[in-house]
């Protein structure tokens, strides 16, 4: 027991404005500007409550570009003796939660608002993004023949000439309804019926879905709200022994990033990306990352292939 660190921690939480931040950050990392929106409250104020949350130890924080990350550390990470408080914070019904909620949404909401105003640019957009090698690495994980995938974030359907040759059943989802109109039109042009097409967000899937052999995350994670909980949902959709796939950036820190791809993330880590895919019950990890012929265009932003398998 630490008397001193746990004097700290109760000045720290002895303010209602604090009380709220923790409780919004039991529930979400999140920036400056989304925690002013929910609660309601000027960026200097909250600016200044984080500061004592984080001398006190009960936050961190992290830079992504120019915006910071908060969230509330580890319960053995000096917390152990508040944790059931902690818990009793995160569980009350309080109206910051559903301003939480609202500030969630905004940010699946911008990356759509994106998607239908860049949809006729994307596939010249895409050049700079994608790499076929990765693609077809991640084509690799889905094998064998006969089987049913799901193009999650299908956008205009670059991979679904490729995955229709492969697969008896594909189903090709995205939110944007303009991304799926092009999508559409490129199956009808090469005379592909074996799509079964949704409009969707990802985090909204319901029982839309059967049973999947494989589903793939192509340059679509950067783009989730929360990715590691659509990780979780998603393993639901997996068949014993299924394969998730997922292709994206290592993380880097430029911004154009977000301008050039709607990205809400600047690339992922490999260790944080595995602990996701086991806390969805998902196994027998698969990592590479492409480096040099196998660059996109743009060598500042690496690309990785990772793969999770559902028990069989």
């Amino acid at each position: 027991m630490n008397a001193a660190n746990d004097v700290r921690i109760l000045k720290a939480l002895a303010d209602p404005t604090r009380l709220r931040l923790v409780r919004l950050l039991a529930q979400e990392e999140l920036n400056v500007q989304e925690l002013c929106a929910a609660l309601e409250t000027p960026q200097p104020r909250v600016s200044r409550h984080l500061a004592v949350l984080r001398e006190a130890g009960l936050v961190s924080d992290r830079r992504e570009g120019n915006r910071i990350f908060y969230s509330l550390r580890d319960p053995d990470d000096g917390l152990a003796p508040f944790q059931d408080y902690l818990r009793k914070l995160q569980n009350h019904d309080h109206e910051d939660r559903r301003r939480l909620e609202e500030v969630l949404a905004a940010r699946t909401a911008d990356v759509q608002a994106f998607a239908d105003h860049t949809a006729d640019q994307w596939d010249d957009i895409g050049k700079t993004l994608h790499s076929r090698t990765a693609s077809l690495l991640a084509v690799a994980n889905m094998f064998p023949r006969d089987f049913t995938v799901a193009d999650l974030g299908t956008g205009t359907g670059l991979l679904l000439p490729v995955l229709a040759a492969m697969a008896e059943k594909v189903y090709a989802v995205d939110q944007s309804p303009a991304m799926l109109r092009r999508a559409r039109a490129r199956c009808r042009q090469s005379g592909i019926t074996n799509i079964n097409f949704l409009q969707r967000p990802l985090e909204e899937l319901q029982d839309e879905l059967p049973p999947c052999h494989a589903l793939l995350l192509h340059f679509v994670l950067h783009q989730i709200a929360r990715p590691p909980a659509l990780l979780k949902k998603l393993a639901a959709y997996l068949r014993p022994g299924g394969r998730l796939v997922v292709v994206d950036r290592l993380r880097h820190q430029d911004e154009q990033a977000k301008q050039l791809y709607g990205s809400l993330w600047m690339g992922f880590e490999e260790a944080p990306l595995r602990e996701w895919l086991a806390e969805a019950g998902l196994g027998g990890g698969y990592w590479h990352v492409l480096s040099g012929s196998d660059l996109a265009g743009d060598s500042r932003f690496p690309i990785f292939v990772a793969a999770a398998t559902a028990p069989a």
